[in-house]
């Protein structure tokens, strides 16, 4: 397992509910389950990514379908986390939830 992999577990802990879609690059990822799941709703093409002992189900987009397909995801019934990269003063990439979405609301 990656580090995203592993960092994306991470996040999940305290987000298990929502879909987690979470920024690498230009791309946000979704991982694991929420990758059936979002793979499900949005047509988008389910892949495996790491080890063959241990495949974990990926898809994504780029930041530009972010709207839409979060759209497709709340008009679906599903709560979604959206977790950007940003970089610190020392030039580190950091990831944190920065919102959860609903239909009804925004936090």
């Amino acid at each position: 397992m990656d580090k995203h992999m592993r960092e994306y577990k991470k996040l999940k802990e305290d987000y298990p509910k929502e879909i987690l879609l979470y920024q690498v690059g230009i791309f946000y990822k979704v991982m694991f389950e929420d990758a059936k799941r979002t793979a499900d709703v949005t047509g988008l093409k389910l892949l495996v990514s790491g080890e063959a002992s241990g495949p974990v189900p990926v898809c994504g987009f780029p930041l530009s379908g972010l709207d839409k397909y979060v759209g497709k995801m709340l008009r679906n019934g599903f709560a979604v986390a959206i977790c950007p990269q940003t970089k610190d003063s020392d030039g580190r990439i950091r990831r944190e939830i920065s919102e959860v979405l609903t239909l009804s609301c925004s936090t």
